[in-house]
């Protein structure tokens, strides 16, 4: 491990500490991320029991030099450096890449959900949100008001009256009143943020509506080009009467242009289809009555469990090569997969060209979840095989075939040839053990809160995992 952690590119974390020998000593950050790595890979996760391993683990010991590390350090120093940790993820897929053990002939998606450092109990919906959130300001105006009111007393006496009146100390109260009051607002956002149609669904409501403007303007187009020919021929008439000393035989006028029936009639669905549109286009977060966000922390979703009920948690997203090698792992924000195909796609792309892994990926798999024609259409150019019908079906196993849904069918095609079903019995190989090897280690409880310290955790599971891989293979080659 020590080895390994030398060989990282520490500047990151160095950039943060004073170099004009003023303030503390503080620990070098290569021997707190040793330690990170050492105790993640035991299963010890916590801080706390990373400062007891520092006690009575031997490993620990080397590792800081038979120094007892504080659990509020390992605390702060993630809390620090966790854009750093995050970024550790690529160099350590880039010293697997260099063993030469990252294989890209296939690579599997798939998301299994985490639970969230979070209780179901304390989602909300938005009405009690709002009130929430209107108790605390109110709570902390009487405590602001109480605070100045007390200043003025203090101002307008003397000292020994300061003195003889009893002191309280009202800022813990007013501490936890702020942080409730910020995690309800930010409850309140993501109920909003939620509510908006992903930018896939946006687009096919534009397209839609657009269609919509397009043969409402042509059908006024036709109306007003009709109406006008219908004006010009009675013109015609009138003048052709006149000359010929006929007076009023042309029977009644046409109706003028702005008072025809049929043309105000589709003139006012001309302005319904635009205004149509522009909602579509620029859509305004409505939250459903029964939408619900959590109070501890904001960023978690009710998730369905992986066997049966629901869970506070998480949609953990890893893309998964050979020897269970993860290429990335990621938060999706929704319980659904069907999203998550494009996101976590382009993420394993910027990883790969970020880690130096040469070589194209050669077959990218997904089962029936992340089935979108959008995402077919978006990933056209790769070799996508994605199940769009039962799993046991797509793998050439007996099972009821299922038809695919529109747009599908062109995969669903691809997928029932010989070749394609042979192609595809890979996923279950390649993605199932990672997450097993992944939550037999690690287990399914994250530690921290917020979308942005979770990110960070997960990013250091996924470093661990693949750090596990990287010291197997070494171990076993200097054998």
């Amino acid at each position: 491990m020590l080895e390994v952690v030398e060989g990282l590119d520490l500047s990151a974390f160095e950039g943060g500490y004073r170099a004009d020998g003023q303030g503390g000593v503080a620990y070098p950050p290569a021997a707190l991320v040793a330690l990170i790595f050492y105790c993640y890979s035991k299963g010890i996760r916590s801080s706390r029991g990373i400062e007891r391993a520092c006690w009575d683990d031997l490993g620990c010991r080397i590792i800081t030099a038979n120094r007892a590390v504080d659990h509020s350090t390992v605390a702060r120093f993630v809390q620090r450096h966790r854009d750093a940790l995050t970024r550790l993820f690529v160099q350590v897929l880039a010293l697997c890449g260099s063993r030469g053990l990252v294989d890209l002939s296939a690579v599997a998606v798939d998301g299994s959900p985490m639970d969230a450092n979070a209780s179901r109990d304390s989602n909300k919906q938005l009405p009690r949100l709002e009130t929430v959130i209107a108790r605390c300001e109110d709570e902390i105006s009487a405590l602001m008001d109480d605070a100045r009111d007390h200043a003025r007393r203090v101002e307008t006496r003397d000292a020994t009256d300061a003195d003889d009146e009893p002191q309280r100390d009202d800022w813990p109260r007013m501490s936890r009143l702020c942080d409730l009051l910020a995690r309800a607002r930010t409850a309140r956002d993501r109920l909003h943020q939620r509510a908006l149609p992903s930018a896939n669904e946006i687009r096919i409501k534009v397209q839609a509506a657009e269609r919509i403007v397009a043969r409402a303007e042509e059908r006024l187009t036709a109306e007003t080009a009709a109406h006008q020919e219908k004006l010009r021929k009675y013109q015609a008439r009138t003048e052709a009467d006149r000359e010929a000393g006929r007076r009023a035989a042309n029977g009644r006028p046409p109706v003028p242009m702005e008072n025809k029936t049929v043309l105000v009639r589709q003139r006012a669905r001309l302005a319904k289809a635009l205004a149509h549109l522009e909602r579509a286009s620029s859509p305004e977060p409505m939250p459903s009555p029964t939408a619900v966000a959590s109070l501890s922390d904001p960023d978690s979703r009710l998730q369905l469990g992986k066997h049966g009920g629901y869970l506070q948690g998480y949609n953990l997203q890893i893309v998964c090569a050979r020897r269970q090698i993860l290429l990335a792992i990621d938060l999706h924000d929704n319980p659904s997969d069907r999203t998550a195909l494009i996101p976590m796609v382009r993420k394993t792309q910027e990883n790969q060209r970020a880690a130096g892994l040469a070589g194209d990926i050669l077959l990218w798999l997904a089962d029936s979840g992340y089935a979108s024609a959008a995402s077919f259409e978006e990933l056209a150019d790769l070799p996508l095989l994605v199940s769009v019908t039962s799993e046991a079906d797509q793998a050439g196993f007996p099972a009821k075939r299922q038809t695919a849904p529109a747009g599908q069918q062109p995969m669903a095609d691809r997928l029932a040839t010989p070749a394609g079903r042979a192609r595809y019995r890979q996923r279950s190989a390649l993605v199932e053990p990672g997450f097993a090897q992944l939550f037999q280690r690690f287990g399914r409880h994250l530690n921290y809160r917020g979308r942005r310290a979770v990110d960070t955790e997960i990013k250091l599971l996924g470093t661990v995992h693949n750090l596990s891989k990287l010291l197997v293979g070494t171990t076993k080659s200097r054998s």
